[in-house]
Protein backbone atom coordinates (compact mmCIF):
# COMPACT_ATOMS: atom_id res chain seq x y z
CA UNK A 1 0.00 0.00 0.00
CA UNK A 2 2.83 2.37 0.84
CA UNK A 3 4.40 1.71 -2.56
CA UNK A 4 1.11 2.55 -4.28
CA UNK A 5 0.83 5.83 -2.37
CA UNK A 6 4.42 6.72 -3.25
CA UNK A 7 3.73 5.91 -6.91
CA UNK A 8 0.70 8.20 -7.02
CA UNK A 9 2.65 10.97 -5.34
CA UNK A 10 5.35 10.64 -7.99
CA UNK A 11 2.79 10.67 -10.81
CA UNK A 12 1.05 13.81 -9.57
CA UNK A 13 4.39 15.47 -8.83
CA UNK A 14 5.64 14.78 -12.35
CA UNK A 15 2.46 15.73 -14.22
CA UNK A 16 3.17 19.51 -14.37
CA UNK A 17 6.73 18.77 -15.47
CA UNK A 18 5.51 16.40 -18.19
CA UNK A 19 2.98 18.98 -19.37
CA UNK A 20 5.74 21.56 -19.71
CA UNK A 21 7.81 19.11 -21.74
CA UNK A 22 4.87 18.43 -24.07
CA UNK A 23 4.22 22.15 -24.50
CA UNK A 24 7.87 22.75 -25.42
CA UNK A 25 8.07 20.09 -28.14
CA UNK A 26 9.20 21.68 -31.40
CA UNK A 27 7.58 20.52 -34.62
CA UNK A 28 9.57 18.64 -37.27
CA UNK A 29 11.73 20.34 -39.87
CA UNK A 30 13.35 18.98 -43.02
CA UNK A 31 16.02 20.76 -45.07
CA UNK A 32 17.33 17.82 -47.15
CA UNK A 33 20.85 19.24 -46.87
CA UNK A 34 22.61 16.94 -44.47
CA UNK A 35 24.12 13.50 -44.89
CA UNK A 36 21.03 11.90 -43.35
CA UNK A 37 18.65 13.22 -46.02
CA UNK A 38 18.49 9.91 -47.90
CA UNK A 39 17.97 8.04 -44.63
CA UNK A 40 15.19 10.45 -43.63
CA UNK A 41 13.58 9.96 -47.02
CA UNK A 42 13.16 6.29 -46.19
CA UNK A 43 10.69 7.18 -43.44
CA UNK A 44 8.51 9.28 -45.75
CA UNK A 45 5.34 8.04 -47.41
CA UNK A 46 4.54 9.10 -50.95
CA UNK A 47 1.35 7.10 -50.88
CA UNK A 48 -0.86 8.18 -53.73
CA UNK A 49 -0.42 9.22 -57.36
CA UNK A 50 3.23 10.15 -56.98
CA UNK A 51 6.35 8.86 -58.63
CA UNK A 52 8.92 7.56 -56.10
CA UNK A 53 10.26 10.43 -53.99
CA UNK A 54 13.89 11.38 -54.59
CA UNK A 55 16.63 13.53 -53.09
CA UNK A 56 18.25 15.56 -55.88
CA UNK A 57 20.94 18.21 -56.25
CA UNK A 58 19.65 21.03 -58.48
CA UNK A 59 20.74 24.54 -59.50
CA UNK A 60 18.73 27.55 -58.41
CA UNK A 61 18.30 30.76 -60.43
CA UNK A 62 21.61 32.10 -59.04
CA UNK A 63 23.47 28.97 -60.09
CA UNK A 64 23.83 27.68 -56.53
CA UNK A 65 23.36 23.98 -55.82
CA UNK A 66 20.49 22.98 -53.54
CA UNK A 67 19.65 19.55 -52.21
CA UNK A 68 15.88 19.07 -52.55
CA UNK A 69 13.10 16.56 -52.26
CA UNK A 70 11.76 15.93 -55.75
CA UNK A 71 8.15 14.91 -56.34
CA UNK A 72 6.16 14.37 -59.52
CA UNK A 73 2.40 13.81 -59.54
CA UNK A 74 0.65 11.11 -61.55
CA UNK A 75 -2.93 12.28 -61.00
CA UNK A 76 -5.22 14.79 -59.38
CA UNK A 77 -4.90 13.53 -55.80
CA UNK A 78 -1.21 13.12 -54.93
CA UNK A 79 -0.15 13.18 -51.30
CA UNK A 80 2.85 12.45 -49.13
CA UNK A 81 3.43 12.08 -45.41
CA UNK A 82 6.59 13.83 -44.18
CA UNK A 83 8.37 11.60 -41.70
CA UNK A 84 5.82 8.82 -41.79
CA UNK A 85 2.57 7.59 -43.25
CA UNK A 86 -1.14 7.76 -42.43
CA UNK A 87 -0.66 5.64 -39.30
CA UNK A 88 2.76 6.64 -37.96
CA UNK A 89 5.37 9.38 -37.88
CA UNK A 90 8.85 10.04 -36.51
CA UNK A 91 8.02 13.24 -34.60
CA UNK A 92 6.04 14.12 -31.47
CA UNK A 93 2.68 15.97 -31.34
CA UNK A 94 3.16 19.74 -31.26
CA UNK A 95 1.21 22.81 -30.22
CA UNK A 96 -0.79 24.27 -33.12
CA UNK A 97 -1.35 27.54 -31.25
CA UNK A 98 2.39 28.13 -31.03
CA UNK A 99 3.34 26.72 -34.44
CA UNK A 100 0.56 27.86 -36.74
CA UNK A 101 2.50 28.69 -39.92
CA UNK A 102 3.91 26.36 -42.55
CA UNK A 103 7.17 27.53 -44.15
CA UNK A 104 7.84 25.89 -47.48
CA UNK A 105 10.74 26.47 -49.87
CA UNK A 106 9.76 25.16 -53.28
CA UNK A 107 10.09 25.48 -57.05
CA UNK A 108 7.41 24.06 -59.34
CA UNK A 109 6.94 23.61 -63.08
CA UNK A 110 3.30 24.77 -63.07
CA UNK A 111 1.07 26.92 -60.89
CA UNK A 112 -1.35 24.73 -58.98
CA UNK A 113 -3.33 24.40 -55.76
CA UNK A 114 -1.69 22.46 -52.93
CA UNK A 115 -3.20 21.25 -49.67
CA UNK A 116 -2.20 20.42 -46.13
CA UNK A 117 -4.23 17.84 -44.22
CA UNK A 118 -3.73 17.02 -40.56
CA UNK A 119 -5.03 15.07 -37.60
CA UNK A 120 -5.03 16.33 -34.03
CA UNK A 121 -5.48 14.99 -30.53
CA UNK A 122 -8.89 16.63 -30.59
CA UNK A 123 -9.92 14.98 -33.89
CA UNK A 124 -8.02 11.91 -35.03
CA UNK A 125 -9.69 11.57 -38.43
CA UNK A 126 -8.22 12.47 -41.82
CA UNK A 127 -11.15 14.57 -43.03
CA UNK A 128 -11.99 17.71 -44.96
CA UNK A 129 -12.64 19.49 -41.66
CA UNK A 130 -8.90 19.52 -40.95
CA UNK A 131 -7.32 20.73 -44.17
CA UNK A 132 -6.37 23.89 -46.01
CA UNK A 133 -5.73 24.82 -49.62
CA UNK A 134 -3.00 27.17 -50.83
CA UNK A 135 -1.53 28.10 -54.19
CA UNK A 136 2.05 27.53 -55.30
CA UNK A 137 3.03 29.63 -58.29
CA UNK A 138 5.49 28.71 -61.01
CA UNK A 139 7.98 31.58 -61.21
CA UNK A 140 11.04 29.71 -62.48
CA UNK A 141 12.79 30.14 -59.15
CA UNK A 142 12.58 28.86 -55.58
CA UNK A 143 9.91 30.63 -53.57
CA UNK A 144 9.90 30.93 -49.76
CA UNK A 145 6.24 30.49 -48.89
CA UNK A 146 4.71 31.45 -45.57
CA UNK A 147 1.31 29.81 -45.09
CA UNK A 148 -0.72 30.56 -41.94
CA UNK A 149 -2.74 27.40 -41.26
CA UNK A 150 -6.12 28.66 -40.12
CA UNK A 151 -8.67 26.12 -41.29
CA UNK A 152 -10.18 23.53 -38.97
CA UNK A 153 -9.01 25.25 -35.80
CA UNK A 154 -5.34 24.27 -36.17
CA UNK A 155 -4.31 27.02 -33.76
CA UNK A 156 -6.52 25.54 -31.03
CA UNK A 157 -5.31 21.97 -31.37
CA UNK A 158 -2.40 19.65 -30.72
CA UNK A 159 -1.12 18.49 -34.11
CA UNK A 160 -0.43 14.77 -34.23
CA UNK A 161 0.39 14.24 -37.90
CA UNK A 162 0.14 16.08 -41.21
CA UNK A 163 0.41 15.39 -44.89
CA UNK A 164 1.05 17.56 -47.93
CA UNK A 165 -0.77 17.24 -51.24
CA UNK A 166 1.74 18.63 -53.78
CA UNK A 167 -0.76 19.74 -56.39
CA UNK A 168 -4.22 18.76 -57.54
CA UNK A 169 -3.33 17.69 -61.07
CA UNK A 170 -1.06 15.29 -62.91
CA UNK A 171 2.45 16.19 -64.08
CA UNK A 172 3.16 18.69 -61.31
CA UNK A 173 6.89 18.56 -60.57
CA UNK A 174 8.06 20.08 -57.30
CA UNK A 175 11.52 20.61 -55.84
CA UNK A 176 11.04 21.07 -52.11
CA UNK A 177 13.98 22.80 -50.44
CA UNK A 178 12.62 22.69 -46.89
CA UNK A 179 9.50 22.12 -44.77
CA UNK A 180 9.30 23.88 -41.42
CA UNK A 181 6.92 25.26 -38.79
CA UNK A 182 9.57 27.29 -36.94
CA UNK A 183 10.59 29.75 -39.65
CA UNK A 184 12.81 29.73 -42.70
CA UNK A 185 15.90 27.55 -42.04
CA UNK A 186 19.07 29.59 -41.98
CA UNK A 187 17.42 32.59 -40.37
CA UNK A 188 16.36 34.47 -43.50
CA UNK A 189 13.97 37.21 -42.44
CA UNK A 190 10.45 37.11 -43.91
CA UNK A 191 10.54 40.89 -44.29
CA UNK A 192 13.76 41.32 -46.28
CA UNK A 193 12.83 43.94 -48.89
CA UNK A 194 14.57 42.11 -51.74
CA UNK A 195 13.40 38.61 -50.83
CA UNK A 196 10.04 39.12 -49.21
CA UNK A 197 8.20 35.87 -48.43
CA UNK A 198 5.07 35.15 -50.44
CA UNK A 199 2.26 34.93 -47.90
CA UNK A 200 0.15 32.54 -49.94
CA UNK A 201 -2.96 32.31 -47.79
CA UNK A 202 -3.06 36.07 -47.47
CA UNK A 203 -2.53 36.37 -51.20
CA UNK A 204 -5.55 34.31 -52.14
CA UNK A 205 -7.88 35.46 -49.39
CA UNK A 206 -7.09 39.07 -48.55
CA UNK A 207 -4.62 40.85 -50.81
CA UNK A 208 -5.20 39.30 -54.22
CA UNK A 209 -5.92 42.70 -55.71
CA UNK A 210 -2.79 44.33 -54.33
CA UNK A 211 0.04 41.87 -55.18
Amino acid sequence: MKRLVVLWILVFTMMPFMAVLAADVEPPQWTFDDKDAEKELGTWGGQNQLKPLEIKDVKDSQGNTRSVLFTSSLGGDPYLYPGGDSNSCDYDPFDGSKYDTLYLGVRVNATNDWQIYYISKEDMSWAEAQHQNFTVEATGKFEDLQIPVTQGGWNKKTIVRFRIDPGTAANIEAEIDYISFTGVPGGKSPVEPNEKLSTVWGKIKFFSGQL
